[in-house]
This record gives structure tokens, sequence and C-alpha cells, in this order.
């Protein structure tokens, strides 16, 4: 029994101290990468599937942002970032609805804005 309990605390403890690249799943319908941080606006976390796109997700969430809360929340959003075109909306999530931006070009880049 104190064993098990120990464990608990243990993995808890890891899930506290993980660094901020950490593998996201639940809030991405099954689609798993990394947290890169927070959006400034909204304190929202962002993800993306790879830790080398985390600049370019944190751009893309702040311009998404930005025009959410310029009137443009509802509905689907394009932002315009990095040379790149990236379709946003809200998403249905397992728990709560959660925020995604995929780039228009084919490439299968992703970023999520989640609570």
């Amino acid at each position: 029994m104190k064993t098990a309990a120990a464990g608990a605390v243990g993995i808890a403890l890891l899930t506290l101290t993980a660094p901020a690249a950490r593998a996201v799943g639940e809030s991405t319908s099954g689609a798993t990468g990394v947290i890169c941080g927070t959006d400034g606006s909204t304190g929202l976390s962002v993800g993306t599937a790879h830790a080398r796109d985390c600049a370019t997700a944190l751009q893309v969430a702040s311009a998404y942002t930005r025009s959410w809360n310029s009137g443009g929340g509802e509905g689907a959003t394009t932002v315009h970032v990095a040379g790149s075109s990236w379709s946003c909306r809200e998403r249905p999530g397992p728990l709560n609805p959660y925020q995604e931006c995929v780039e228009t070009g084919g490439t299968g880049r992703w970023v999520t804005l989640t609570s």
C-alpha cells in the first residue's frame, strides 16, 4: 500500500516538474505533439506536432487570438504567419472545446490552443 502511494506521489511530481515541451494527446483529438508555451493574450497552452515548430506555433497562436479578440471569434478565421496561411477554428474536445489552426498548404502542420 505504501509503495503504491509513493509511486503515485512520484508520478505527480514528475508531471508537475516536466519541461515546457511535453506530450499532448487528449485535447488534440488523438494527435500527439509538444506544448510550446502559453499564448500571451489568453494564457492558453499552445501545442504543435514538433518542438522545431514551436516558434511558428506561438506566432500563429498570437495572430489567431488577435483576430479572435477583434471580433473574429465565431467560425473559421484565416491568419498569415511566416509566409503561410493557417485556417483556425474552435473544435470539440473530449472534455472542453479547443482552438486549432491548420496550415492550408497541405503540410500537415497544426497548432492547438487549449486550457
